[in-house]
C-alpha cells in the first residue's frame, strides 16, 4: 500500500509520518528527495539560467532560502521552479518507492509531500491520500520558526498551495492538528488503524 500524506505548509505532515513509521510503515520524505534532486547539475545549471548564479552558495550548490524567495515571488518564478524540479523529483521518489516494494513487497510506504496534489492526480501513482490539516496563524508560526523565514516569505508559499479546504475534499483520510501533538499522534494513530483495515 502506498499512502500520500499532504497538507498546507506547517500542517504538521512532519508528525504524522512519525506515527506511521513508528507503526512500521517506510517513510519516504519528498523534502529530502528534493535536497538530492537540488545536487544534480543539470538541474543546478537550469535554475541558475531561471533565477541567477546568486542562488549558489560558494561551492555553486542551491541556497534553497534564496532560491525559495525568488521563486515563490511570483507565479512566473513558481512555474519555472516546477518546470526545472518537478519530474526529477516525481521519478526519485517513484524509484524509491519501487525500491522500498522490491525490498518488502508487504509493506507500506508513506509518501510525505507538500505538494502532491499541486503537481497532477497523485491517485495515479498512490493508493490512499491522507491529508493533514491546522489553523493558518498557527502554520505560519511553525513554518517561520522551523525554516527561520519571515511571515511574508510564509504566506508567498502558501500562495503556492491549494487551499485546504481543496485539499480535504479530495482526501481519503484527514488528521485535524488544531491541538496539542499528542492529540494529533492520537488522531493519526486512529487513521492507521484503520489504513491496515481496509488493507486486508
Amino acid at each position: 500500500m502506498i499512502v500520500g500524506v499532504t497538507g498546507g505548509i506547517g500542517a504538521g505532515k512532519s508528525t504524522v509520518c512519525a506515527v506511521f513509521e513508528k507503526a512500521g510503515a517506510r517513510v519516504l520524505d519528498a523534502d529530502a528527495v528534493g535536497h538530492e534532486v537540488l545536487c544534480d547539475p543539470g538541474i543546478i545549471r537550469n535554475l541558475t539560467d531561471a533565477f541567477g548564479r546568486e542562488i549558489l552558495d560558494s561551492d555553486g550548490q542551491i541556497v534553497r532560502r534564496v532560491l525559495g524567495a525568488r521563486a515563490f515571488a511570483s507565479e512566473e518564478g513558481r512555474g519555472k521552479l516546477n518546470a526545472a524540479v518537478w519530474q526529477p523529483l516525481r521519478q526519485a521518489l517513484l524509484d524509491k518507492i519501487q525500491a522500498a516494494l522490491d525490498q518488502n513487497p508487504e509493506s507500506s510506504v508513506v509518501v510525505d509531500a507538500a505538494l502532491l496534489l499541486e503537481r497532477g492526480d497523485p491517485k495515479a501513482w498512490i493508493d490512499v491520500l491522507v491529508v493533514v490539516t491546522a489553523p493558518e496563524p498557527v502554520r505560519i508560526e511553525r513554518t517561520m520558526a522551523r525554516l527561520g523565514i519571515s511571515k511574508a516569505e510564509v504566506k508567498a508559499r502558501m500562495a503556492a498551495q491549494l487551499p485546504e479546504a481543496d485539499k480535504v475534499a479530495v482526501a481519503d483520510f484527514v488528521v485535524v492538528n488544531d491541538a496539542t501533538p499528542a492529540a494529533c499522534r492520537k488522531r493519526a494513530r486512529c487513521v492507521w488503524t484503520q489504513l491496515q483495515g481496509e488493507e486486508r
